[in-house]
């Protein structure tokens, strides 16, 4: 299974964009007391709340390094053909959506014992809970299931999640891809190269759900099969491994992307 901690939230930064990240280790100080976890540290850092509920660093993480441009490749009349459809299909969900209300979902307070994780880019990884309060960590909803309808904001990267109809009807996820290289999925299935997880407590769809999936940053559309779910405190969705080169990149542990996802549902499937 993906990594589990909570639900989680931080402000906006197109990834596509190639900016110089030192992370805001220096605004925020070690032994200080903080109210909420922050957002973005340096890459790798790890953090820990002590008993009177202040911030340590762990582990001092290194400065972000600078992200590589994606290259672009001319599409074939095929790749483009899907990437209208699916232009086609984002646009509906989201003019039938456009009245739905808006949910803003905030990182975790801070809690003595508590430890944070940083990815390669300096964004949440994971938050680890204490033994102590642990049954308040990651709570996936069950198998087949999926928030409210309404659109549910999250994290640095302005995620978001739109979530049409109850018993029928279709998700979008927007935001940023991330990669994972766990082995057993959520079926005990061993995972493989087109498999993925979804953000388990907003969207859970049934095991072996078909999404459908794009690389805002070089236009590369791919199918992609839910066959995990995780915590992914700021992405929407987490390509298994090698994966990624169905979206025309290169595996790497650290590497993520700007993109977004949709798929429908009804009643029938879920089950």
């Amino acid at each position: 299974m993906r990594k589990k901690t909570k639900r989680i939230i931080p402000l906006s930064i197109t990834l596509a964009t190639a900016v110089f990240f030192t992370g805001i280790s220096a605004q925020v100080a070690a032994s200080e007391q903080v109210t909420r976890i922050p957002d973005q540290m340096k890459a790798g850092t790890i953090i820990e709340f002590d008993e009177d509920n202040k911030m340590r660093i762990i582990v001092e993480g290194e400065p972000v390094p600078k992200k590589k441009p994606i290259m672009r490749k001319v599409l074939s009349p095929e790749q483009q053909k899907l990437l209208e459809e699916e232009e086609k299909m984002v646009q509906k969900i989201r003019e039938e959506a456009k009245d739905l209300p808006v949910y803003h979902l905030e990182n975790p307070a801070p809690q003595p014992g508590m430890r944070v994780i940083y990815d390669g880019e300096g964004l949440i990884r994971e938050i680890i809970y204490p033994k102590n309060i642990s049954p308040n960590a990651y709570k996936p909803l069950p198998r087949g299931t999926r928030k409210p309808p309404g659109t549910y904001t999250y994290g640095k990267s302005n995620n978001s999640i739109t979530i049409k109809g109850t018993t029928s009807g279709s998700v979008l996820g927007e935001g940023r891809f991330t990669n994972y290289s766990d082995t057993v999925g959520e079926n005990d299935n061993t995972l493989k190269k087109g498999d993925c997880a979804t953000k388990g407590e907003i969207d859970n769809p049934s095991y072996g759900t078909k999404i459908a999936s794009r690389n805002l940053e070089n236009d590369v559309f791919a199918y992609v099969y839910k066959r995990d779910n995780g915590a992914l405190p700021d992405a929407v969705l987490d390509i298994w491994k090698t994966g990624v080169e169905l979206y025309g990149l290169t595996w790497s542990s650290s590497l993520s992307f700007k993109g977004r996802y949709y798929y429908e549902f009804n009643e029938n499937d879920d089950k």
